[in-house]
């Protein structure tokens, strides 16, 4: 029996043995160059809505070919700014395994806000601007009405999970993917305060680890930070690729780097840095225009650590025994950027009222070079220099043209330090007495014991200190206790010896990276009911439950002023000068002073902190800080600042005897 067919059935059977035999075909999977140079439209930017070009930036090219080779299972990228960093470290990755691959990814930023905006301002708008791509965006579900969900399943099968380094460790350890990319990797390259494992970077990296090392791919891309960076270490322990050029002059291939960049250094104004800017070469100094700058760049090569290129362009020797590919470009290969541009920034970043927030600027967006945080590392002092800064008056004697006078007391235990400090009228210092006040713990409690030796020099106070040449005694203006240690005890001394703000004891509290366990300084921005009189580094308020007084003072700006007036020359304003003493009188008080030392540090984390180092006792620095402090709070001013007096609607006073270089040291 013959069965007839009709030929709409066979055209179904045959369009049906066609999809099988497509289906049994393997995929064909495209180079990341190849799916970049069809499929990506640039989501953002000067060319936003064009397709991607090799052209634009030359150094792409590199980068993709690679990525294609195979060698590397991490990927670490940096470059300037506005540059195509994002898109070629954390977009196109992202795009080319989902839809190429068409395998999960684990997208990761340091918080859920910056995955969202990455989500919604790059990678979305490139994904729905290839229509074969946006019909895989999901209809129903995670992502499919906007938002940034923890994880969206895509129609063609494979999911897109959002990792930050924000949130317990449990937020991390629960997925699994071959591939991972990541922005920003520099915030997320220390483990948090709630975390026990470790960095939220490398658990997130450790959501790859079921895979063998060949079958994994890691993607990281962030702006330089510092040295320690997370970026910067990948990098350098990386392959430490480097993007080289060929001179149109003597042919050598060199890597122009800033100080490559010529002509604008010392010109009148930015208009003229624009006009004078060219690059020379690293090799023989030859002049390059931008032509010649942009046609170097469409030969670029990449050279990694050991490898070298000889004068035809081929590059030679292996490359090192590492899996991470690292990749740098700067400024120079950034042909979005006219040199004329870069010149300009340059030009205005060396005019820049804060030179350091400029400098790192260019050295983090144009440059791809770490920031180098100046440190406050002042010349050491030194102890004998300080200890030989001798008067021509004996101990006990103020100068005869003492204005203002002020003494400093820390307490301690078993003793407590007292130093005094002259405001002298050609506005230098002088210290006519310091010494140890003793209190009797062994005899009696603690607070009874301490009291004590505040009244007893409350009573050699009483007394007063010689003049030079008069007949008269001299009482200091002001006595300034600190209040941080037994803060009862001194509350209670300051109102039994007369209370009130015009007291002659006062209570103060020092604030600064130089008080253990404290704050840093805030300055009130207008008096009150509690804060009456603000000043130069200091302010005074009402202590309600006490019924006094206190002074709060910026510790770290007074003991720097006070190591700054042991360096003046003696005689001039603020420079500070001891009794004459015999021998090694003054030793002791010399390694107090110069015990702590002041520098700018980079904290991960923290940014640019002021951070002491403290190699000894120094109760008498500050006791110091504090005289100073009170000199200041007296009225006192040297010749060089010609300050007024307190303004009498407000209370403030202007800045104080310290320069501003000073100041400017201290509160940065």
């Amino acid at each position: 029996m013959t069965v007839m067919t009709s030929t709409s059935t066979l055209d179904t059977i045959r369009e049906e043995f066609r999809w099988c035999l497509g289906q049994c075909r393997a995929p064909v999977i495209r180079s990341i160059g190849r799916f970049a140079l069809e499929e990506l439209i640039i989501p953002e930017g000067k060319y936003r809505g064009e397709r991607f070009r090799y052209n634009v930036l030359p150094f792409t090219r590199l980068w993709h070919r690679e990525i294609d080779s195979g060698r590397w299972t991490r990927h670490a990228l940096t470059g300037s700014v506005q540059g195509g960093k994002s898109l070629q470290g954390y977009v196109l990755p992202c795009l080319w395994h989902l839809f190429e691959h068409r395998e999960s990814v684990v997208l990761s930023a340091p918080t859920m806000d910056i995955c969202r905006d990455k989500w919604t301002t790059e990678i979305l708008p490139a994904i729905r601007a290839v229509p074969r791509f946006a019909a895989e965006l999901p209809d129903t579900g995670a992502g499919s009405r906007g938002g940034t969900p923890e994880e969206i399943a895509f129609r063609h099968g494979p999911r897109l999970k959002f990792m930050s380094a924000h949130g317990g460790d449990e937020k991390r350890s629960s997925y699994t993917a071959r591939v991972i990319v990541g922005t920003e990797v520099d915030k997320m390259d220390r483990a948090g305060q709630v975390s026990r494992e470790t960095s939220p970077l490398e658990q997130i990296e450790s959501r790859a680890l079921s895979y063998d090392d060949d079958e994994r791919r890691i993607y990281f891309e962030c702006t330089v930070s510092i040295e320690t960076g997370a970026i910067w270490t990948e990098i350098h322990e990386g392959s430490d690729g480097r993007l080289v050029v060929p001179c149109p002059e003597c042919g050598g291939w060199v890597t122009p780097e800033r100080e490559h960049l010529l002509g604008w250094q010392g010109t009148p104004s930015k208009v003229a840095a624009r006009a004078a800017a060219y690059w020379g070469c690293p090799a023989c100094g030859a002049t390059w225009d931008d032509r010649a700058r942009r046609a170097a760049n469409r030969r670029c090569e990449l050279v990694h650590r050991g490898q070298s290129i000889d004068a035809a362009g081929h590059v030679t020797g292996e490359p090192p025994a590492t899996d991470t590919l690292g990749f740098r470009w700067n400024a120079f290969n950034n042909l979005l950027w006219s040199t004329k541009a870069i010149a300009a920034a340059e030009w205005s970043a060396a005019r820049a009222p804060d030179e350091d927030a400029a400098e790192k600027k260019l050295r983090q967006f144009y440059w791809s070079i770490p920031w180098q945080p100046p440190e406050l590392d002042e010349t050491p002092l030194d102890p004998h220099a300080v200890a030989d800064r001798k008067a021509a008056l004996p101990q006990g004697i103020l100068p005869a043209d003492t204005t203002h006078f002020a003494i400093g007391v820390d307490l301690g235990k078993y003793q407590s330090w007292f130093f005094c400090l002259a405001g002298r009228g050609d506005g230098s210092l002088h210290v006519p007495d310091y010494g140890i006040i003793e209190n009797h713990v062994d005899e009696l409690p603690l607070e009874v014991a301490v009291l004590a030796g505040l009244r007893e020099f409350r009573d050699v106070v009483g007394h007063g200190w010689g003049w030079d040449g008069k007949a008269t005694q001299r009482l200091p203006d002001r006595v300034a206790i600190d209040s941080g240690w037994l803060p009862d005890v001194v509350f209670r001394f300051s109102t039994e010896s007369g209370g009130g703000r015009s007291n002659r004891y006062l209570a103060t509290l020092g604030r600064g990276a130089s008080v253990y366990g404290s704050a840093r300084y805030n300055a009130p921005k207008k008096t009150g009911n509690e804060v009456r009189q603000i000043g130069s580094g200091w302010h005074l308020s009402r202590v309600p439950r006490a019924r006094s007084w206190q002074v709060t003072y910026d510790c770290d700006h007074w003991k720097l002023a006070v190591q700054d007036a042991c360096r003046l020359p003696i005689g001039e304003p603020g420079a500070l000068a001891l009794f004459d003493a015999a021998g090694s009188r003054h030793n002791k008080l010399s390694r107090h002073l110069t015990s702590e030392r002041l520098r700018r540090v980079f904290k991960r984390g923290k940014g640019e902190v002021d951070e002491w180092e403290k190699s000894g006792a120094n109760h008498w620095l500050d006791a110091a800080a504090e005289a100073l402090m009170m000199l200041d709070f007296s009225g006192f001013r040297s010749d060089r600042s010609g300050s007024p007096t307190p303004d009498a609607a407000t209370g403030t006073r202007p800045e104080g005897w310290m320069s501003q270089r000073i100041r400017k040291k201290a509160r940065r």
